[in-house]
């Protein structure tokens, strides 16, 4: 008999959260666990471990588990991904870099544009041309090609965005070249531009697909260690990935182009936001998403959440359009601010109290975690209000620590003049603030 539970796993900057849903009764099975930055795959295996077993939950029992993360837009922002190359045509390598003509600040003269994903000393150039028809210009040079990728690989480059003028309208030299990389380097990761982003407009493409490049070796890997070690625990259910824009699609596609996948985690939680919405008989409403490091808004108006078709990955200015690295990918429109519960309050320059957007994640995360964070949290504050039942804080599972966050919060308190219970509550009020201001 298949099994009837559905299994769902998001991880997030501070925990990872599983949950099986039976399908035919709709009970509920779940585990908390801290997110570990180091293999996330560890995380999730450690809830589905302790979720096995619970309310007689067997391996056997999920007919299917899906997984929605904000890993991989978080390796973009915190520029932890592979070392990537890219090759394009000759006379094109800097498009990337010089990106539009129209600035986001039109009168700041110290603007800083988001610095490309792949640095110029890794960009290549290689002698070919395709005409916007498709008509073959200059054929490809593939020896000279292989040499370009040689020295790239003698860098230590890692994974290759290949990214040919016009390969919309005629992928052959695209083709020619992965099937040449492919033959004298089978080991290097490769992200084709006809295949991550065929549309016209060469610098939102380039970024799109260097941004597929850049965390493709991170989702191979860390897909497949999950989906070999839910496998071991004797979970053999299809694997599923949410998409950006709200979809499913399959481990191996999200493998191919994990850039797909760079806002799954909010979308998920827009979706079902929705979904209660309208069995409240809501189809108008405001989707809110607090985490441990961000907060997410989605609007969802007639019983869906609104949908963008362009995204900009790790704004220089949050709210400013341009900002970020173009991204030529569907998504729910999301509105989302450096404000969660591993949120960190300091006092700024003018003595003023600051929460966020700093966050102690997972490790070492809040002080009343225990696990070595010094600086107080937006957590830490709630726990000193009385909003965090310590005794019962994620079901439970976890012990926090009051007396840590007392002490914690003593130095701020110190320096702006106020009481630790006053400057707990500054925190709650500065941290709302700016949740509402968005």
């Amino acid at each position: 008999m298949a099994g009837t539970y559905s299994l769902g796993i998001d991880i997030g900057g501070t925990f990872t959260d599983i949950v099986a849903y039976d399908q035919a009764t709709g009970q509920i099975v779940k585990a908390k666990e801290l997110t570990t930055p180091d293999d996330p795959s560890r995380g999730v295996i450690t809830g589905i471990r302790n979720l096995l077993g619970a309310d007689d939950v067997g391996a056997e029992d999920f007919s299917r588990m899906v997984h929605a993360t904000t890993l991989f837009t978080n390796a973009i922002i915190t520029r932890e991904g592979a070392k990537t190359g890219m090759l394009t045509t000759a006379g094109f390598r800097d498009a990337v870099e010089i990106g539009r003509e129209r600035k986001f600040e039109l009168y700041d003269v110290f603007i800083s544009k988001p610095e490309p994903l792949v640095p110029r000393n890794l960009r290549a150039e290689v002698p070919e041309r395709m005409g916007p028809d498709g008509e073959v210009l200059t054929p490809i040079d593939l020896d000279a090609l292989r040499r370009e990728v040689d020295g790239l690989v003698a860098q230590g480059v890692e994974s290759l965005a290949v990214v040919f003028l016009h390969c919309y309208a005629n992928a052959a030299h695209e083709d020619a070249a992965i099937e040449a990389i492919a033959a004298a380097h089978p080991n290097l990761f490769i992200s084709a531009s006809h295949d991550v982003s065929p549309e016209i407009r060469e610098y939102e493409r380039g970024s799109t697909t260097s941004a597929n490049a850049y965390v493709k070796p991170l989702a191979q890997r860390y897909l497949d260690n999950l989906v070999a070690e839910a496998g071991n625990l004797g979970v053999k259910a299809p694997f599923f990935m949410m998409l950006s824009n709200g979809g499913l699609t399959h481990i191996e596609e999200a493998k191919s182009r994990p850039v797909l996948l760079l806002e799954s985690g909010p979308a998920a939680g827009a979706l079902v936001a929705a979904h209660f919405g309208g069995a409240a008989g809501e189809k108008n409403i405001l989707a809110f998403d607090m985490g441990g490091t961000t907060a997410k808004l989605a609007m969802v108006e007639d019983g869906r959440p609104h949908v963008s078709y362009s995204f900009e990955a790790a704004r220089e200015k949050r709210f400013v359009v341009g900002s970020g690295l173009p991204m030529n990918i569907s998504t729910i429109e999301l509105i989302e601010i450096g404000a969660g519960g591993g949120s960190i309050a300091h006092v700024d320059a003018m003595g003023l109290l600051k929460v966020g957007p700093r966050s102690a994640g997972s490790e070492p995360g809040p002080v009343c975690y225990g696990r070595g964070g010094t600086e107080p949290t937006v957590t830490d504050a709630d726990l000193l209000l009385g909003y965090l039942n310590p005794g019962f804080f994620a079901g439970g599972s976890m012990q926090i620590d009051r007396d840590a966050a007392s002490t914690a919060m003593a130095p701020l308190a110190s320096a702006l003049g106020l009481s630790v219970s006053e400057v707990a509550w500054g925190i709650h009020d500065v941290v709302n603030e700016n949740m509402a201001s968005a």
